[in-house]
C-alpha cells in the first residue's frame, strides 16, 4: 500500500459485541474501517472513517455488492480483514443430535467465512499484501460433546485459515487464528446489553473459576495487534488466549 494511503479494515458482524470491539479498535489506531453485518452498527456509523456496510453474509453475491457500494474507500486496496462473523448453537445431546443443526453452524460459521475471504483478498492483492485473521474458539479441539456442532464449525474454520496462509502467501498475505476463549458477550452471556466492568470480571473469574473471561475490547486489542502482522510475519498459526490446552 503506498506511503500516505489510509489504512483500510474489514470486519464482519460488526453489529454487537467482538466484531464491534475489533472495528472500534482499528478507529482508535486511525483506519478506516468496513464493517459488514445484518443490523448494522449506528455508533460506529456515527465515526467519520468507518463505513457501515449491511449484508447477509452467507450470501456471497450480497457480499461482493456491499463491498463493491464502498469502491471509492476501497480503490487502493484494504490492509486487515477480521473474519468474525458467526453464531454459537445451543449445547445439545451429541447422540440425539440432528444433523441441521450442524449444517447450519457450518452456514452461520464457514460459508460466512469463505464467502468474506474470497471477496476480499483481492481487495488484500490490490493493496500490496495484507493479513487474514480469523477469530476462532478453543472449543475447535471437541473435548465438549455437547457443543460439537460448533465446535465442528470453528475446526473447519482452522482448515480454512491455515489453506489461505499457503494459497495467498506470494501475494503478501498472512492468515492467522485468534481463539480468544470466554468473552463477555451476549453470545456467551444470555441478556448481556453492554460492556461489563473490569471489576465485574474479576469478580466472576476469582469467584465461580471460570477459564479467564474477558472483555471484548481486551480480545479487540489482541485481534488487531495480530491483524497488523507485516507480510514476513507469522501466518498459519492459531493464537491461544484461552486456558484450556490445545
Amino acid at each position: 500500500m503506498a506511503s500516505g494511503t489510509p489504512r483500510v479494515a474489514v470486519v464482519s458482524g460488526t453489529s454487537s459485541g467482538i466484531g464491534a470491539a475489533v472495528a472500534a479498535e482499528f478507529l482508535r489506531r486511525a483506519y478506516t474501517v468496513i464493517g459488514l453485518s445484518r443490523r448494522g452498527n449506528p455508533s460506529l456509523a456515527a465515526a467519520e472513517t468507518y463505513v457501515d456496510l449491511l449484508a447477509d453474509l452467507r450470501d456471497d453475491e450480497a457480499v461482493r455488492a456491499a463491498l463493491s457500494s464502498a469502491a471509492d474507500t476501497t480503490r487502493h486496496g484494504v490492509h486487515a480483514v477480521v473474519v468474525n462473523a458467526g453464531v454459537s448453537p445451543d449445547p445439545d445431546d451429541l447422540a440425539a443430535l440432528d444433523w441441521s443443526v450442524a449444517a447450519e453452524a457450518y452456514e452461520n460459521n464457514v460459508h460466512t467465512a469463505l464467502n468474506l475471504v474470497q471477496a476480499t483478498t483481492p481487495l488484500l492483492k490490490l493493496g500490496g499484501g495484507g493479513s487474514l485473521t480469523f477469530v476462532g474458539a478453543s472449543l475447535a479441539n471437541g473435548y465438549k460433546p455437547e457443543r460439537w456442532a460448533y465446535a465442528a464449525s470453528k475446526a473447519a474454520m482452522t482448515t480454512l485459515m491455515r489453506a489461505c496462509s499457503v494459497e495467498f502467501a506470494d501475494d503478501g498475505v498472512v492468515a492467522n487464528e485468534v481463539r480468544p476463549g470466554p468473552v463477555a458477550t451476549a453470545m456467551t452471556m444470555a441478556g448481556l446489553d453492554g460492556e461489563v466492568s473490569d471489576q465485574i470480571l474479576r469478580a466472576i473469574n476469582e469467584g465461580f473459576g471460570t477459564d479467564w473471561l474477558k472483555s471484548p475490547r481486551t480480545v479487540a486489542e489482541w485481534i488487531v495487534s495480530l491483524a497488523e502482522f507485516p507480510p514476513n510475519g507469522p501466518t498459519g498459526q492459531v493464537f491461544n488466549y484461552s486456558r484450556k490446552v490445545l
